[in-house]
């Protein structure tokens, strides 16, 4: 029997750590923000009083007044949410490109990582996780992998294994944040909004650089064979991406994410016009003329076929019978798309290199082979020529060797599996969303065979961002 003081206690409810009010306002946000905003544009006047009284250039006096207030506002929603800047990464990775013509800082994209995976480790309790289920399979999978990649750098030293580390397990990271302080439905239902948003916005200056041409696109500032690069005398367009490969790719997640979600709610507005925009972001994808793009669309979507959306079957051999007539029509471009000589010098390169493969079973070393290669080179100054393996799976093997390679295969099925069942398991939009990650990951699967997919940015960004995301959705129970 309970004493009176004991009543009493049980009677007080407990402390709501959800983080809203009863109208869903979020409290953390909406008590603390006011407070501290104030005080950093306090600061920000200070500090521009202070250079003004020491004789600062008037530079640094416009920098401290105007873009300090705005940099620490910022800093302060990305604390109090973390979730916000994983939104802003979302937005902003595929303008990366732009930066040939517009000069920004190459390094704003890692910069942004690790700021908000560290505001993660001091964001309010509420807009963390809490509750976990259990890690999903492919964690543990990627953690061994990754700690076989930093044995191999360790061995391998220098800014090779620095650089390889980076470029292939970077943005790992950023899957770390949104598992940290997941994304809630309203926010999942915005970054599926972004994904549309800017895949139709790359895909039409994807298609305006076609009727600019070469050498305009010269006079903007970009360069022939880094940027500009032709096939059959066609241009690949690259969009505001470094490649014609990055530009495809995307727009090929865009494609598997967005008719996932719009087909789930064709009602919907916003899905409606992703649906009517398909046309152009398919155009846009054939003017890239990066056949891996459409070889993971296919996969992708037979398996949305199979597992959620039986209509597609019909859409897909429609689509087929359409891509065959335009390209018969068209015989010019259809020659530069259908042409085998790419597949031909790659069956070549494979071929010539298995040796080295069988030479070194436990793997030559991180970095050594693709973008991390050229990257470790052009960092210590050499001119030495890179071995592209246009095969990621390859590139895998060349550099872990057997163990590499059998803990990457195990890695893409248990994301596949674990995806499919998150997709299962819910309903609604997320269900809708999941199929779509889930579609996306056997596209990579597949397009990692005649590419290095997990190279290719931002591709790997957005990989690990959609595999977390659907993670949270749905923990596995323990």
């Amino acid at each position: 029997m309970l004493t009176p003081a004991r009543r009493w206690v049980a009677s007080v409810p407990a402390p709501d750590r959800s983080g809203t009010d009863g109208d869903g306002r979020d409290r953390v946000t909406g008590d603390r923000a006011v407070p501290l905003v104030a005080g950093s544009l306090a600061l920000s006047v200070a500090l521009g009083a202070l250079a003004l009284a020491t004789g600062q250039s008037p530079l640094l006096l416009l920098a401290a007044v105007l873009v300090g207030p705005v940099l620490v506002v910022a800093a302060v929603a990305l604390v109090l949410r973390p979730q916000r800047g994983v939104l802003l990464l979302a937005a902003l990775l595929p303008f990366d490109g732009l930066q040939q013509i517009v000069g920004f800082p190459a390094g704003w994209k890692e910069a942004l990582t690790l700021a908000v995976l560290g505001a993660t480790f001091v964001a309010p309790f509420a807009v963390r996780a809490t509750g976990r289920g259990r890690l999903p399979q492919w964690t543990y999978l990627i953690v061994a992998l990754a700690a076989l990649g930093v044995v191999s750098a360790v061995l391998v030293g220098g800014s090779r294994g620095l650089v390889g580390l980076k470029v292939g397990f970077f943005y790992v990271l950023l899957g770390l944040a949104v598992w940290r302080c997941p994304l809630d439905a309203r926010e999942r239902d915005r970054l599926v909004s972004i994904l549309m948003a800017t895949g139709f916005a790359t895909a039409v200056f994807g298609l305006v650089q076609q009727l600019l041409g070469p050498d305009r696109l010269v006079d903007l500032g970009y360069e022939y064979n880094t940027d500009i690069r032709t096939a059959g005398g066609f241009l690949r367009s690259f969009s505001t991406f470094d490649t014609s490969f990055a530009f495809a790719l995307y727009l090929m997640v865009v494609v598997l994410v967005g008719l996932a979600v719009a087909l789930g709610a064709p009602r919907r507005l916003r899905n409606r016009l992703f649906l009517l925009s398909l046309p152009v972001i398919l155009a846009a994808m054939a003017v890239a003329i990066t056949r891996v793009a459409f070889l993971g669309l296919a996969a992708g979507l037979v398996y949305l076929a199979i597992t959620k959306y039986r209509s597609l079957v019909v859409v897909f051999i429609d689509g087929v019978v359409i891509a065959a007539v335009l390209l018969v029509a068209a015989a010019s471009f259809s020659g530069a798309f259908l042409s085998t000589s790419s597949s031909e010098a790659r069956f070549d390169l494979w071929g010539g290199n298995v040796s080295e493969i069988v030479a070194h079973p436990f793997g030559a070393g991180v970095g050594a082979t693709g973008a991390a290669a050229e990257k470790a080179a052009e960092v210590a100054g050499s001119d030495e020529e890179v071995f592209q393996p246009d095969n990621y799976y390859f590139k895998i093997a060349y550099e872990f060797g057997v163990i590499g390679l059998w803990l990457f295969a195990l890695f893409l099925a248990a994301a596949a599996a674990s995806t499919h069942q998150v997709a299962r398991r819910l309903t609604g939009t997320d269900a809708a969303f999941a199929s779509g990650v889930a579609a996306c990951v056997i596209a990579a699967a597949v397009a990692s065979v005649v590419s290095t997919y997990f190279e290719i940015f931002p591709l790997d960004a957005y990989f690990w961002l959609l595999l977390a995301v659907v993670a949270t959705c749905a923990p596995e129970s323990r």
